[in-house]
C-alpha cells in the first residue's frame, strides 16, 4: 500500500527534496527549453550588436536563465503525473530551487571563463539564479496543469 502523499511530502530531508526535484525535472520539455534559451541568447546578442558591443558570455547567461526557467516551469505545467511531480506541484518554490541553483552554477562558470573575478562572478550567478528561481516558482504557483483543470 503506497504511503499517503501528506506523509511522503512532510518527511523529506533537504537532500531528498533535491533528489525529488531532479526527478521532477526529468519530465521537463527539454526541446522547448533549449529553443527558449537559443532565442533569448540571440535576442540579447542582437541588442548588444545594435549598440556595437560584441559580447558572447552575457547573452549565454540570459540563455541559461531562459533555459532553466522554461524547463522548470514546463515540468510543473505538463500534464504528466508522477510522485515527484505531485510533490513539485504542491511545493513550487522548493522545487524552483533546483533550476535556480543549476542556472547559478552555469552562469558562474560562464562568467569565470569570461574573465570576471570570483566576487563579480558570484554576484552575477546569484542574481541570474534568483531570476530563474523566481520565474519557475511564480509559474508553479499560478499555473496548473491542463489535464487537472479539465478534470476538476
Amino acid at each position: 500500500m503506497p504511503a499517503p502523499t501528506s506523509t511522503y511530502q512532510a518527511n523529506l530531508s533537504r537532500r531528498e527534496e533535491m533528489a525529488v526535484s531532479g526527478a521532477a525535472l526529468s519530465d521537463a520539455p527539454w526541446k522547448l527549453a533549449a529553443g527558449a534559451g537559443v532565442v533569448a541568447t540571440l535576442a540579447d546578442m542582437l541588442v548588444h550588436l545594435t549598440f556595437f558591443h560584441f559580447e558572447l558570455f552575457t547573452p549565454l547567461s540570459w540563455g541559461a536563465v531562459a533555459f532553466f526557467a522554461v524547463a522548470g516551469a514546463g515540468a510543473l505545467v505538463r500534464s504528466r503525473r508522477s510522485r515527484a511531480l505531485r510533490w513539485a506541484r504542491s511545493r513550487p518554490w522548493r522545487f524552483a530551487a533546483g533550476p535556480g541553483i543549476a542556472c547559478a552554477i552555469v552562469v558562474f562558470v560562464l562568467t569565470v571563463i569570461h574573465g570576471s573575478g570570483m566576487l563579480g562572478s558570484a554576484y552575477t550567478a546569484l542574481w541570474h539564479g534568483a531570476v530563474a528561481y523566481g520565474l519557475t516558482g511564480a509559474v508553479g504557483t499560478v499555473v496548473r496543469p491542463r489535464r487537472e483543470e479539465l478534470n476538476a
